[in-house]
């Protein structure tokens, strides 16, 4: 027992020594490898530092979006209160919901903990003394902060939002009004809502939530001024729910599908949950369906990320094994003096593998450098650091996996040479080596040449997005917002012809929304003679002044626009032709109608213009004048911005300098839509040069290998009079074919690919054969550039120096 107890600490002294030595030879042994092929070891750390630090960089921004609304204490147990609207066999989804809801679920539903409604962003002026400030934040119920986790700095959530004269502040908006002093119980004056008292201040939300505001106000005072939201039939709030522990929500989907139904004969909405922590990538539908969202870009990406990673192990792998040869005489002798064929497997991984660390650590000084670049891009707040544990070990094992995988299959082949071969010097590499090696740059270039024709149809579409004609001019048109005092009739009126007066500008208007924002919708609130019940049309509702329909230039086909000199066109109202289509009458024109109580006729008829995004379909819409519900100035300007800009500026400080003056255009605005997509594309477009340089360094690396192992028959063939052309057709045309194929491998996978990208635009480009030919062709041109650049060299140099030893 004794011996024993000796023996064992002594054979794992022996084994920790044996392995240290070995681990202190592979780091020797490679050191010297790298020192000795400088050149190729210097392009396989480029392209591996290259690879990890793209890859890590689109997996920091996955790791971002998939953060978002996770910060919630209990997210598992909250959900976006979302409805399915039924129109004629038309499902629309939307988020907006009945007034009566939350206290009729309430008292009718035990499963739900919480219930809160609250309103979209809303801007309200703040006035401190002398200062105003102008915020966006919520109107909400009671059991909001009960549900949305935030942390309170001053005063409690308990019995928070009960009181109808006491609001909330985020910690930068204390800061901002009140300075360093104590908030707690301030008072504050909110335009048009009068006085209010501070009941708490909360941490700023942070900034991987779906929903963000500055202030909460009160739900109350808001719904005695929005009194239409008590009845079931209008929607026009948002409502989150807290299901109490154990609670299936599925089942409780069920349970509550037909609950407004119940209560509103003829309604066509479906009561649904959707989970919170799925909103922000989920949070599109289709046909009363989840379809789509952020989480396509997040799942593309992370295709992006790995495809990347395999280009840059497959660079690694190519050239390992190009260079067998000029390690096999290594081989053959360790495998003569005893090396086994694991130890040699394990030390070409561990050569491996400390290059792939060496890039890894040079990855992390890139991914610090590139960061803000990144966040600009993007407008995400993404960090990088160095102490944080996570993002470390992520590097670190994309690190070790990297060089696990891209050391494996050189390993392998080069443990596998006979000594006996080697040694005599009648070593050569195997047909199915080359086969593999071959087969690899096929796989390289398939996913180059698929990232360039995807990015190709990104930057069509944008293109065709951009450039598309809406109906109407969006180019030279500002709005700005109706406030304060210019929400008075006479100043409004004035204003107006005060901008007339301006040789800046050559009309404006007003309007309850901009046309790419309608944000208003009914569907029993407009009908006309033979309207049946089975057609619950959804018609969108625009309010607008005089001369709405010249400012924006929009087509009309029929009848005319509104007359303000007409007191009858008050009760008119003017079309699409979406809407003229679901009438389904002979001749909508001069059809009696009523819209909102007010009955009238249809007076025109306007061409159907776009006023929500390309992805989908033009909608029917009733436009009305009801100057006195609009929201926004609409005016057009002659070109001179900034001109007209600084006039505007002065005019409001003059009419309402109570309020900042704030201003949009309405192309920027329009721009705004495809925020997301524009994004998509820029990162496309980087992230693809970057696996196209990738490429281009494996390329470069195995051509000029080649060219090193043909330099004598390279010189034989200009003995016997070759050309410096033919010789670049020579070393290139096998490089070509293997391009060639990967790019006929890659064009029917893209398409297929792409046109289901652009299958979620109802507006599209159709995918040409001039993408795929400009994709071909740069994949060629790239192929002789890089390799005929050795070749170049190769056939330049003298032939008695190639042949001087033959």
């Amino acid at each position: 027992m004794s011996s024993l107890g000796v023996r064992l600490p002594s054979e794992f002294i022996f084994l920790g020594l044996k392995t240290q030595n070995m681990f202190k030879t592979i780091i020797k042994t490679a050191l010297r490898v790298f020192w000795k092929e400088r050149a190729y070891a210097l392009l396989n750390v480029l392209g591996l530092t290259v690879g990890i630090t793209a890859s890590m960089l689109l997996l920091i921004y996955i790791q971002g979006e998939k953060q978002y609304d996770q910060f919630h204490s209990d997210v598992d147990r909250i959900y976006q209160m979302m409805e399915n609207q039924d129109y004629s066999g038309t499902v629309f989804t939307t988020s907006a919901n009945p007034g009566p809801l939350k206290d009729a679920m309430k008292e009718a539903m035990p499963e739900v903990e919480h219930f809160a409604q609250f309103t979209w962003e809303q801007e309200r002026l703040f006035t401190n003394g002398d200062q105003s400030f102008k915020e966006t934040g919520r109107v909400a119920s009671e059991d909001f902060f009960h549900i949305f986790s935030t942390k309170f700095i001053e005063g409690s959530k308990e019995n928070s939002l009960v009181e109808p004269t006491v609001l909330y502040l985020s910690q930068s908006l204390k800061e901002k009004i009140f300075g360093d002093k104590t908030a707690l119980g301030q008072s504050l004056s909110v335009n048009g809502w009068g006085e209010y008292q501070v009941g708490g201040v909360f941490e700023d939300v942070p900034t991987t939530s779906s929903m963000t505001f500055d202030f909460v106000m009160p739900y109350e005072p808001w719904l005695r001024q929005n009194d239409w939201l008590e009845d079931w039939g209008n929607n026009g709030i948002r409502g989150m729910v807290k299901l109490q522990p154990g609670v299936d929500h599925q089942a409780f989907n069920e349970k509550i599908k037909g609950f407004v139904k119940e209560r509103n004969e003829g309604s066509v909405v479906d009561l649904f949950l959707f989970p919170l922590k799925d909103l922000y990538l989920k949070g599109s539908w289709e046909d009363g369906k989840q379809s789509g969202g952020r989480i396509v870009y997040v799942r593309l990406f992370s295709v992006v990320a790995i495809f990347i990673l395999v280009i840059a192990c497959i660079n690694f792998m190519n050239l390992a094994t190009a260079r067998s040869t000029k390690r096999a005489k290594e081989v053959g002798v360790k495998k003569v003096v005893g090396s086994s064929r694991k130890q040699l497997v394990f030390q070409f991984i561990g050569e491996s593998t400390i290059m792939a660390l060496i890039s890894a650590l040079l990855s992390g000084l890139f991914i610090s450098l590139l960061i803000p670049s990144l966040n600009e891009l993007i407008q995400r707040e993404l960090t990088f650091s160095y102490q944080n544990v996570n993002q470390i070990g992520l590097l670190i094992g994309v690190g070790l996996i990297v060089g696990v995988l891209a050391g494996s299959y050189p390993a392998m082949i080069l443990s596998s040479f006979k000594p006996v071969s080697v040694l005599k010097g009648s070593f050569k590499t195997s047909g199915w080596s080359n086969g593999i090696r071959k087969g690899l740059v096929v796989f390289q270039f398939l996913i180059s040449t698929f990232l360039i024709i995807s990015t190709l149809v990104i930057h069509q579409q944008m293109e065709f997005v951009k450039n598309k004609n809406l109906g109407y001019q969006k180019e030279n048109i500002v709005y700005l917002p109706i406030e304060g005092d210019l929400a008075n009739e006479q100043s409004a009126e004035l204003f107006i012809s005060r901008v007339l007066d301006n040789p800046s500008f050559t009309n404006i208007t007003v309007a309850s929304n901009t046309p790419i924002n309608i944000g208003s919708s009914t569907s029993g609130g407009y009908s006309w003679e033979g309207k049946t019940d089975q057609n619950e049309t959804l018609f969108n509702v625009l309010q607008v002044g005089e001369g709405f329909i010249e400012t924006l230039g929009m087509e009309m086909l029929e009848g005319r626009t509104f007359d303000p000199n007409l007191v009858s066109d008050t009760l008119n109202v003017i079309i699409n032709e979406q809407t003229a289509k679901a009438m389904n009458v002979e001749d909508p024109l001069n059809y009696p109608v009523t819209f909102w109580g007010r009955t009238g006729k249809v007076i025109g008829i306007v061409k159907d213009f776009h006023f929500s995004s390309l992805h989908q379909n033009i909608d029917p819409i009733v436009i009305s004048l009801r100057p006195e519900n609009a929201n926004y100035f609409i005016a057009k300007m002659n070109g001179n911005t900034e001109a007209g800009i600084g006039y505007l500026e002065d005019l409001t400080k003059e009419l309402n300098p109570n309020y900042p003056f704030t201003y949009r255009f309405l192309d920027e605005t329009y721009e705004n839509l495809y925020r997301g997509e524009t994004t998509i594309g820029l990162l496309a477009n980087y992230f693809s040069g970057i696996a196209i340089f990738i490429s281009l360094l494996g390329l470069f690396g195995l051509a000029s290998f080649a060219a090193e192992q043909r330099i004598k028959e390279i010189g034989i063939r200009k003995v016997l009079g070759a050309g410096i052309l033919n010789l670049m057709l020579i070393m290139s045309k096998g490089f070509l074919v293997l391009v060639g194929i990967g790019f006929l491998i890659a064009a029917p996978l893209a398409y297929f690919f792409m046109d289901n990208w652009l299958g979620d635009f109802e507006y599209r480009i159709q995918i040409s054969a001039i993408v795929f030919l400009i994709a071909g062709v740069a994949s060629l041109l790239i192929t002789i550039m890089t390799v005929g650049y050795h070749s170049i060299r190769a056939a330049s140099a003298n032939p008695v120096k190639s042949l001087r030893y033959e």
